[in-house]
C-alpha cells in the first residue's frame, strides 16, 4: 500500500491539482479501460476495478474484484487508488460518495480528488556525497545568499536541506555546484520540484536541472561515477 507522505517527500513525484488537469488524466485514463486499484482504508486488503464514467464532482466504478471488497468499500473511512496512465504511476485519495445496484453487481460515486500524485519515472542513479567531501550547492534567493550541503544527486536533480521552504517551480538563477574530488564548478539553472517538512523542522528541497548542457552533465557523471566507486570500495572493505 502507498504512502502519501513519503510519495510527497520524493522528489520524482509531480503534484497536479488543477481541476482541469486532474479531469484530463482521468478521462484519459478511463478511456483506456484498464483497471485501477483501490485501498479500502482502514483495510489492508487491494481490489480491481474500472473507471466508468468521470463526472464534474464524482468519479464512477465498477464492482470491486474480488467481489468481498464491496462491502469494505462501503464501511472505509476513505480510499487509496493507484493507476498507471501515460508511462507513469498515479495515486490519490478519495471517499465513497454513494453507490448503487447493477444487476448482481454494485456501481460506486467517488469523489473526485483534489490532487493526483504522479510518478515520474527516474532516468539517472542517485547518490549521496561524501560527510567528510561535501559537493556544495550555492544560490541567492529573495537577495540573500545561500550555501548549503547537497542531500543527494543524480545526472539531472538535487535534493538539499533548507531551513525554509522554497515554493513549487520555483527557478533559480545561477546556482553554483562545488565538487571535491578536484572536478570543475558548475553553474545551472534550477526548477523547484518537491518541498517538504522533516520531523527535524528542515525543508528538503527537490530541485532539477533546467536545459543542462552536455558539458555540465558530463561533470555531474564524473562525480557519480567516483562517488560510485568509493561506496563499492567502502563495502567491499578495501578503503
Amino acid at each position: 500500500m502507498f504512502d502519501i507522505k513519503k510519495l510527497k517527500e520524493n522528489p520524482d513525484i509531480n503534484i497536479y491539482s488543477k481541476k482541469q488537469e486532474i479531469h484530463s488524466i482521468l478521462k484519459g485514463f478511463a478511456n483506456q479501460k484498464k483497471p485501477v486499484i483501490i485501498y479500502p482504508v482502514p483495510f489492508n486488503d487491494e481490489y480491481t476495478t474500472n473507471i466508468l464514467k468521470v463526472k464534474d464532482d464524482t468519479i464512477t466504478v465498477d464492482s470491486l474484484i474480488p467481489k468481498s471488497g464491496n462491502l469494505k468499500i462501503t464501511e472505509s473511512s476513505y480510499l487509496k487508488i493507484a493507476f498507471k496512465f501515460s508511462n507513469n504511476d498515479h495515486f490519490f485519495l478519495s471517499k465513497l460518495y454513494s453507490y448503487e445496484k447493477d444487476g448482481d453487481y454494485l456501481v460506486f460515486d467517488i469523489y473526485k480528488p483534489i490532487e493526483i500524485l504522479s510518478l515520474e519515472k527516474r532516468k539517472f542513479f542517485r547518490i549521496e556525497p561524501s560527510i567528510s567531501e561535501p559537493v556544495i550547492i550555492s544560490f541567492f534567493y529573495s537577495n540573500k545568499y545561500i550555501e548549503t550541503r547537497l542531500y543527494d544527486l543524480s545526472g539531472e536533480g538535487f535534493s538539499f536541506l533548507l531551513d525554509f521552504p522554497l515554493e513549487k517551480h520555483t527557478v533559480l538563477e545561477n546556482v553554483k555546484i562545488k565538487f571535491p574530488l578536484g572536478l570543475p564548478e558548475v553553474t545551472l539553472r534550477l526548477e523547484i520540484r518537491s518541498n517538504v517538512r522533516l520531523d527535524n523542522l528542515k525543508y528538503k528541497t527537490g530541485a532539477k536541472a533546467i536545459n543542462i548542457k552536455p558539458a555540465q552533465q558530463d561533470i555531474l557523471f564524473n562525480y557519480i561515477f567516483k562517488r560510485q566507486r568509493e561506496i563499492v570500495a567502502v563495502m567491499r572493505g578495501t578503503v
